[in-house]
């Protein structure tokens, strides 16, 4: 799906990153890891605390549904998605995810699943996905919260530092171009393509006035 995302029509006076090591991506994916391993820590602490004094783990035996494994699974679904609408490479090198709508209408359906078993609006389906339900509502909307928040925070933090980079590599390439004599106006013009515009406008004018003197 993320294959048939099309470059921009629009060139862009930016350079893309040319490797996943430049800063904004490595501090991107590194807000991203904070983010998620908070938020994993708040739940597991969560549902630890709701185990039974008797609790002993078998780590040999059959897999069994639990408090704990329903609540994992639930936020690390919510990272998988908000790790797709991160690191989405839009504007201004690549069209608005709206522009795929294979892949908008596929996230959109997934978070959406994701809340529905955060909430527990289905039990069937929760059950259906051997996920246990919450004790109690304040449990539920604990967990409601950590899958909003990942989900908000690590987008939010992501979006912010690829605005901000690309901020910075348009103001590099804009004194990159008034270097070579090829900035940018007021109106939005290049240089050159205004002193092509006044050439051809004083041009027209002494044609003008060589016809009228004939």
């Amino acid at each position: 799906l993320i294959s048939r995302s099309a470059p921009a029509k629009q060139l862009a006076k930016q350079r893309p990153n040319g490797s996943v090591f430049t800063w904004s991506v490595m501090t991107s994916l590194a807000l991203q890891l904070i983010v998620h391993m908070f938020v994993l820590l708040c739940g597991w602490r969560l549902a630890r605390d709701q185990r039974p004094k008797d609790f002993k783990r078998d780590l040999e035996g059959d897999f069994e549904p639990n408090l704990t494994n329903s609540v994992v699974f639930q936020l690390m679904a919510a990272m998988h998605a908000s790790t797709f609408l991160a690191n989405y490479e839009g504007h201004p090198f690549m069209q608005p995810m709206i522009a795929n709508k294979a892949l908008l209408y596929s996230l959109g359906a997934f978070v959406v699943l994701i809340f529905t078993l955060a909430s527990e609006i289905i039990p069937d389906l929760n059950q259906l996905l051997s996920l246990v339900t919450s004790p109690n509502d304040a449990f539920r909307t604990q967990i409601l919260t950590l899958v909003t928040a990942d989900i908000v925070v690590s987008v939010g933090l992501s979006k912010l530092v690829g605005l901000f980079a690309v901020h910075i590599r348009g103001r590099e390439a804009e004194r990159r171009a008034l270097e070579l004599g090829l900035g940018v106006d007021t109106s939005g013009d290049s240089k050159g393509a205004s002193r092509t515009k006044g050439f051809s406008k004083s041009s027209s004018k002494s044609s003008s006035k060589s016809s009228s003197k004939s």
